[in-house]
């Protein structure tokens, strides 16, 4: 029987008992199927995982969860182009390194089920053209990013901006880890709404100031991001403010140069259990904070709960 000439109601029914990989595999039978799935209420919330081939997985990704490649390679057609995947029950795998094909395969999924949210990370070699293409497509059809992860090493001073503009609308976390030209400085278009952005490789054109919208801000790099004077300035304002910024962890803030961040901020002696030294200290709105340093030179700023769990955790 032919599952497509049953009368449109019914076959809506069948297709909500179906999981991922085969509601994937209609789709690609022919435009009414396609159609027909669109109309539907099933969501998923897409993994785009973009490096040599184009792995897209249903639920959260981790690398322990890439499928193994297997010999099941079918050639299958979407807008006219022959394109090789395999289809697993929770993701598709295309195995050709076209950005093109990638593209293609990215769009028809987001089109058949266009309810859904989506998470994305770009590992090299992807291009950075096709990061910002693949950015436009999701945002043009307003679906919901959760997610965004950024792992190109190419200094394109071209294309970075645009890509950054284009995760002003991401709302769980943002991850930045690249290399950026020394002059490279960047200012958004409109406050970034992620939870968390996080700052790896370099930051000198990580202006934090810009980002205090984001409640959780992360920055590892190989050397200091700032002065322990400018840390202290940028302290000082952000106690006497009202912005989202509740948790701020950074690197190289040794022993001796803590007294220098926290230079004026504190009522009270340094308090020290374990490997960590703090001041407490109290924002505009009476919420209480901890400033502090561990061993690893690692400086950070928490609120007082968290910062009780973060010792729990050391022990």
């Amino acid at each position: 029987m032919d599952l497509l000439r049953l009368p449109l109601l019914p076959l809506i029914e069948v297709f909500k008992n179906m999981d991922f990989r085969e509601l994937f595999s209609i789709s690609l039978l022919s435009k009414r199927a396609q159609n027909i799935l669109k109309t539907m209420s099933n969501s998923f919330h897409f993994t785009f995982d973009f490096t040599n081939n184009l792995i897209i997985h249903t639920g959260t990704f981790s690398q322990g969860s890439r499928p193994k490649v297997t010999d099941e390679v079918l050639n299958y057609l979407i807008k006219e182009e022959v394109m090789q995947f395999s289809i697993y029950p929770n993701c598709v795998a295309l195995r050709e390194k076209s950005p093109q094909k990638q593209s293609l395969l990215a769009a028809h999924l987001l089109d058949t089920f266009p309810k859904s949210t989506v998470s994305v990370t770009f590992y090299f070699p992807t291009l950075p053209a096709s990061a910002l293409e693949f950015m436009k497509m999701v945002n043009q059809r307003q679906l919901c990013i959760k997610s965004f992860s950024y792992s190109i090493m190419s200094q394109s001073s071209e294309f970075i901006p645009r890509i950054l503009d284009e995760c002003t609308e991401v709302t769980d976390s943002i991850s930045i880890n690249t290399s950026f030209p020394d002059d490279f400085i960047y200012t958004p278009p409109r406050p970034f709404k992620a939870r968390e952005f996080s700052v790896g490789i370099s930051a000198n054109w990580f202006n934090i100031e810009s980002f205090l919208n984001c409640r959780r801000i992360i920055i590892k790099l190989r050397s200091s991001y700032r002065t322990p004077q400018e840390w202290n300035t940028f302290l000082k304002n952000w106690i006497n403010s009202d912005v989202p910024l509740e948790y701020l962890w950074t690197l190289y803030i040794s022993d001796t140069l803590f007294p220098k961040v926290i230079d004026g901020l504190r009522h009270q002696g340094i308090q020290k259990e374990g490997s960590d030294e703090w001041i407490e200290v109290t924002r505009r709105d009476g919420s209480d904070y901890v400033i502090g340093r561990n061993e690893e030179d690692d400086l950070y700023v928490m609120t007082k709960k968290e910062h009780l769990e973060h010792l729990q955790n050391q022990e």
